[in-house]
């Protein structure tokens, strides 16, 4: 029962982090963040160390918790991945919209884009927002339909799953959002090196405030 209570404690962390709801700099204890999931300390106590051995969450001794900020290295990791696997992944959805302009993924990219355009003033719902921004990344990866690929989404690397890396840096959402619309835009020309290097831009954004 213990181990189901862990997981579902870090479950509601995670999303309590995706909905922006741990402030940058601020600290939590784990009585105030246990008393928040109606749960005891123990499961909440291992849940936390899991986000922390994840880098997404810093426990300090006798202090508590608060989001992790990344160090050189790792904002480099998290670049390097986005350039890498999602820069490739967007010059071969590209090329396949190229030849199949009824292309599946190129569509839903179009719906979030539409939708986060609704969501770029910083008084709307961050949840909402973040989720539309990551899930913009997780088609691109899924349209290379690899099932390797499709796996790394949950890796850890990369920013996709990492909105404490925006609210950490206060990155501009409308920023955020024209890369992701000229990534699009070289998608649906069919211009497989011009949606790669547009990749790139928007993973030199992100290492940039970081």
């Amino acid at each position: 029962m213990s181990f189901l209570l862990k997981d579902e404690a870090y479950e509601q962390l995670v999303q309590m982090i995706n909905d922006g709801k741990f402030k940058s700099g601020e600290k939590y204890s784990l009585n105030q963040i246990a008393a928040e999931l109606n749960m005891s300390k123990t499961p909440v106590r291992d849940a936390i160390q899991k986000l922390a051995e994840e880098r997404r969450i810093d426990i300090l001794p006798s202090r508590g918790i608060q989001l992790h900020i990344p160090t050189p290295d790792e904002a480099k990791q998290h670049y390097h991945f986005s350039n890498a696997i999602e820069g490739y992944c967007a010059a071969e959805l590209a090329k396949a919209y190229a030849k199949n302009p009824k292309n599946i993924y190129v569509r839903r990219l179009k719906y979030i884009m539409q939708d986060m355009k609704e969501l770029l003033d910083d008084t709307t719902d961050f949840g909402e927002y973040f989720a539309l921004d990551r899930q913009f990344h997780m088609e691109l990866i899924d349209s290379l339909q690899d099932p390797y690929f499709s796996s790394l989404k949950s890796s850890g690397i990369g920013f996709l799953n990492h909105p404490e890396l925006q609210l950490c840096e206060k990155i501009p959402r409308p920023k955020v959002y024209a890369c992701h619309k000229k990534i699009l835009d070289a998608i649906c020309k069919g211009e497989h090196s011009s949606a790669f290097d547009a990749m790139l831009e928007h993973a030199q954004l992100m290492l940039n405030y970081l």
